[in-house]
C-alpha cells in the first residue's frame, strides 16, 4: 500500500512538472508570436513545428529533476531546496538545449523563443513548486498524510528531533511516544487501539503531551498495538550495537527506520551514504561529493577551456611576442604546483618577471608583505613592465587554461600554491588540497593582493569548499570578470 502511494505520488509529481514545462513552452510561443505581430520582422510559425523539440525538452527537464531526487518523496525537503532544483534544471537544461541546437544545426529555431521559454519555465516551475509545497503542508497540518513516529531514546538527540518535528508541522510527523532504557512502570497495552490515554509516564519534553510508552524491550509489543509507520532510533554512539538489534526487529516487522546518532555529527565533513555489492558505506568527506555536480563542473571546465584557448590563441601569440621582445628569456614560466590531494603537476603562466627571478627572491624576503608561506610585495623589482600590465589584468594566468583542460585545475577553486610552500602550511590549511586548484576563487573577487593575511586567504579557500555548489562557481565567475577588467587589487 505504501509503495503504491509512493508510486502514485511520484507519477503525479512527474505529470505536474511535465504539464508545467509544456505550458511554459506554449506560452512562450504565443507571447513571441504576439510580439512578432508588433514588429516588422519575422513570420510566426506553427506550434506543431515544435512538437519534436517539445518532447526533447520535456525529457531533458525530467532527467535533470530526476537526478536531483525531485521525484523521491521526501518529507524534509525545504522550499529553498525545491527552488535550487528548479534553478539548476533551468540553467543546465537551457545549456543542453543550446548544445543540441548547435550540434544538430537547428538554425530555424528562434533564439527569442529559447530565451522566453527559459524565463517562463523557471517562473512557472517555481510557482508550481510553491503551490504544491503549501498545499501539502496545509493538508498535513489538518491531519492528513501524517506519519506516526515512535522515538527510541530520551536523550538530547531524541528531544531535539521531537521538538523539531513538532515545530515543523508541514512535515506531517506525529510522535506517538518515546522508548527509554528504563521506566518507572512496565508497558501497559492500551485499552483502545491507537490511543495513548491509558499509557502513563512523564514526557521528557517540557509542555509536551508526548509520553514515555515503555522500554527498549517493549518495541515489538508497541509496534503490534499501535500504528507505528516509522521508528526513529535516537541513540548515542555507545549504543550502536543496540541500534542494530532494534533495527533488525523493525526490519522483520517491515517498519521504516531512521537512525540518528551523535557519531555522525562531524564539525566539517559531510556524510554520503552509498552501497557497493550490498555493503552499506558511510563516506565522510570535507570536499564536495555530489558526483553529478562534479561531472557537470568538469564538463564546463573542458568546454570553456577549449573555447577560450581557441578564441584567445591570437592573443597568446601577441603576448608571447611582447614578452620575448621586451626581456630576455622564455615567453612562458613553468612552475611546480601542488594540486588535488597534494599531487604535484607542471603549471604554466606567461612570464611576468625577469629571467632567474627566483634566485633574487631571497634578497627580497625582508620586504614580504604577506604572512605565512607566500611571498607578495608591492612594486616587486623583478616584475617587467609588460609583466606588470599582464598581472594587473591577470593575463599572465591565461596559460593555466591548459591545466584546466588537462584536468589538473578547474576554472574555480582554491588558488594553487608552489611546491616549496607546502611544508609551511599548517594542518588546517592543508584541507584546501581536497579539491582541485582553480583559476579564480573567493580570494580573486574579495580583494586579491590587498589581502595580506595568509590565514584569511586560507579561510576563504575553506569557505569555498564547505559551501561549494555549481551556483557558487557561477557567481564567482561572474564576479571575476569586472574584478579582472578593472584590475582591482592587482600588483
Amino acid at each position: 500500500m505504501l509503495k503504491e502511494h509512493a508510486s502514485l505520488s511520484r507519477q503525479f509529481a512527474i505529470t505536474v512538472d511535465a504539464i508545467t514545462v509544456v505550458a511554459a513552452f506554449i506560452l512562450s510561443f504565443y507571447v513571441r508570436r504576439t510580439l512578432l505581430f508588433l514588429v516588422p520582422f519575422g513570420v510566426p510559425t506553427s506550434l506543431s513545428d515544435y512538437a519534436l523539440l517539445l518532447i526533447v525538452i520535456s525529457i531533458i527537464w525530467w532527467a535533470l529533476l530526476n537526478v536531483q531526487n525531485a521525484y523521491t518523496w521526501q518529507r524534509f525537503t525545504s522550499l529553498k531546496t525545491e527552488y535550487q532544483r528548479v534553478f539548476k534544471t533551468t540553467v543546465l537544461g537551457t545549456l543542453i538545449l543550446i548544445a543540441v541546437i548547435f550540434i544538430f544545426r537547428l538554425r530555424n529555431l528562434p533564439r527569442s523563443l529559447i530565451v522566453l521559454f527559459t524565463v517562463l519555465s523557471f517562473l512557472l516551475l517555481v510557482l508550481e513548486k510553491t503551490l504544491l509545497y503549501h498545499m501539502i503542508g496545509r493538508m498535513r497540518k489538518r491531519g492528513r498524510n501524517r506519519k506516526k513516529v515512535l522515538i527510541v531514546g530520551i536523550g538530547k538527540l531524541a528531544e531535539e528531533f521531537a521538538t523539531i518535528a513538532g515545530k515543523y508541522t508541514d512535515w506531517g510527523l506525529e510522535v506517538i511516544g518515546f522508548l527509554t532504557d528504563k521506566s518507572e512502570e512496565t508497558y501497559k497495552k492500551p485499552s483502545k487501539f491507537n490511543t495513548l490515554n491509558t499509557v502513563s509516564g512523564c514526557s521528557p519534553i517540557q509542555n509536551s503531551n508526548i509520553k514515555v510508552l515503555g522500554t527498549y524491550d517493549d518495541l515489538l509489543p508497541i509496534i503490534h498495538d499501535y500504528v507505528v509507520e516509522e521508528v526513529v532510533l535516537a541513540l548515542p554512539t555507545k549504543d550502536l550495537d543496540l541500534a542494530h538489534k532494534l533495527l533488525t526487529l523493525c526490519e522483520q516487522e517491515g517498519v521504516k527506520v531512521r537512525l540518528i546518532s551523535d557519531f555522525f555529527r562531524t564539525m566539517i565533513a559531510k556524510l554520503h551514504v552509498s552501497e557497493i555489492h550490498g555493503i552499506p558505506i558511510l563516506t565522510f568527506s570535507t570536499a564536495p561529493i555530489k558526483e553529478w555536480q562534479q561531472f557537470i563542473k568538469r564538463c564546463i571546465d573542458v568546454v570553456v577551456s577549449i573555447i577560450a584557448l581557441v578564441v584567445l590563441s591570437p592573443f597568446f601569440l601577441i603576448i608571447s611576442a611582447l614578452i620575448k621582445l621586451t626581456s630576455p628569456g622564455p615567453a612562458f614560466y613553468e612552475w611546480n604546483v601542488i594540486g588535488f590531494n597534494k599531487k604535484p603537476f607542471k603549471g604554466y603562466k606567461f612570464r611576468s618577471m625577469i629571467k632567474d627571478a627566483e634566485k633574487l627572491k631571497e634578497k627580497l624576503l625582508a620586504q614580504n608583505e604577506m604572512t605565512g608561506p607566500m611571498f607578495k610585495m608591492r612594486n616587486d623589482p623583478r616584475v617587467t613592465p609588460i609583466g606588470r600590465f599582464l598581472r594587473k589584468f591577470s593575463f599572465d594566468e591565461l596559460p593555466q587554461l591548459w591545466s584546466v583542460l588537462k584536468g589538473d585545475m578547474s576554472l574555480v577553486g582554491p588558488r594553487p600554491c608552489l611546491q616549496t610552500e607546502l611544508p609551511h602550511f599548517e594542518s588546517w590549511q592543508r584541507r584546501k588540497f581536497s579539491v582541485k586548484p582553480g583559476l579564480t576563487c573567493l580570494w580573486q573577487v574579495s580583494g586579491r593582493n590587498d589581502i595580506k593575511d595568509f590565514n584569511e586567504w586560507a579561510k576563504m579557500d575553506l569557505e569555498y569548499i564547505d559551501n561549494w555548489s555549481l551556483w557558487l562557481d557561477f557567481k564567482i565567475l561572474l564576479n571575476t570578470v569586472p574584478v579582472v577588467l578593472l584590475g582591482k587589487g592587482a600588483r
